[in-house]
């Protein structure tokens, strides 16, 4: 199985053109399909706007939450194999393109919202500058874990003798 690819997001503005490539073509090297991650992703980034359905116990949220919350920012990465409650796993035989379309709906709408941001489920109050780094962290921890495959342009480039950068095409 191959490894997941490192991935980070200067800015959520970096985020679609990404999942628009992988719409090309990809495959995956963890549990969810591309349409699962971008509704999981979808589904994060309203919460930060509509608030969440569940909260971690305040002393948690004070404690192992703030320990998690200055790990994540400090490194830029969440950690894998988080289990999480079932309100928040995405349904299997999601379809990528409208999951993805989803998204960007949702990216567009939390880029327009101007009202206070709801209270993170871990980590609790955070900053708008705040959400928009843990949204770009959380969007690149997760697809990761999926691979962009050569597009059929790039292969019909190679089969012409072009000498053609994949990272470009």
């Amino acid at each position: 199985m191959a490894e997941r690819r490192t991935l980070s997001f200067a800015t959520l503005d970096r985020v679609m053109p990404d999942v628009d490539r992988l719409l090309e073509g990809h495959e995956t090297v963890g549990n969810w399909s591309l349409g699962q991650i971008c509704n999981h992703l979808a589904g994060a980034i309203a919460g930060s706007v509509e608030g969440f359905p569940f909260h971690a116990p305040w002393i948690f949220r004070k404690t192992l939450g703030a320990v998690s919350r200055r790990r994540v920012f400090k490194t830029g990465r969440m950690a894998t194999g988080i289990p999480l409650p079932a309100r928040y796993s995405p349904k299997p035989d999601l379809d990528p393109r409208a999951e993805a379309e989803a998204l960007r709906a949702t990216l567009r709408f939390y880029a327009g919202f101007q009202e206070p941001l709801a209270l993170h489920p871990v980590f609790g109050r955070l900053t708008r500058d705040e959400w928009n780094q843990l949204h770009a962290i959380h969007c690149a921890h997760h697809l990761s874990f999926v691979l962009p495959r050569p597009s059929v342009r790039l292969d019909q480039a190679k089969e012409a003798g072009l000498d053609v950068d994949p990272g470009v095409v």
